[in-house]
């Protein structure tokens, strides 16, 4: 099976980008942050053997010589729509993934395929609500959907009959920032590039078995 996987994304320019984090950060810092963690998931979704694309949104923009498509449409749900559609042309099925999920674990990349290989959409849970992925052999349809809230992905479920990979988090407000500080603290292998843009890499540290997911995001999803 053909599976299309689409890297959602801005063009990493300083005070466009993760804007909630700048007053921890500053612009700058926060748009060195954003490359990091784009270029971590763009190594994750390396890791799936599938076609990888980028979507950018506003200015165009591509990392490592991928294709680049621009995102077209109003909110979100519109944008992907488009998406889907273009990527559904040329392949099986189509994956989206966000660019702010830098420790998200190859396994729930695994897992979606599988369920896109068994004819399922999928739908990655992220710990505010939202979610971080998606996944489907056909357009979604999105309708009345409240993008960048905590009823994100229950919303999208209501025209959306996916199944759920494990719940992860992505990386938006200052909460998300403290929780990925202590994430890879423990475990920078997690996100190397971040783990560097934020100072916490170790050259020594051990390659060992993932640390498990920090107490705060491990929230359940039905």
């Amino acid at each position: 099976m053909k599976v299309a996987v689409a890297l959602f994304a801005k063009a990493p320019v300083a005070g466009r980008v993760k804007t909630r984090l700048i007053p921890a950060l500053g612009a700058e810092g926060a748009c060195a942050l954003y490359r990091a963690m784009v270029d971590d998931t763009l190594d994750s979704l390396a890791g799936t053997s599938c076609a990888v694309e980028i979507w950018f949104a506003g200015e165009r923009w591509s990392r490592r010589g991928l294709p680049a498509f621009a995102q077209r449409g109003g909110d979100l749900g519109q944008r992907m729509r488009g998406a889907f559609a273009a990527m559904l042309r040329r392949s099986d099925a189509a994956l989206i993934v966000g660019a702010d999920v830098p420790t998200l674990p190859r396994r729930c990349l695994r897992a979606a395929l599988a369920h896109l290989e068994r004819g399922d959409a999928v739908l990655g849970p992220a710990a505010d609500g939202g979610y971080y992925l998606i996944g489907s052999r056909e357009v979604p349809r999105f309708e009345a959907v409240r993008w960048s809230t905590s009823h994100a992905l229950a919303d999208t479920r209501r025209t959306v009959n996916a199944r759920l990979l494990e719940p992860w988090y992505d990386v938006d407000r200052p909460e998300d920032l403290r929780l990925l500080r202590a994430h890879l603290e423990l475990w920078p292998r997690a996100a190397p590039h971040t783990a560097r843009a934020l100072g916490l890499w170790r050259e020594a540290a051990p390659n060992r078995a993932a640390v498990p997911l920090p107490r705060a995001c491990r929230r359940r999803h039905s």
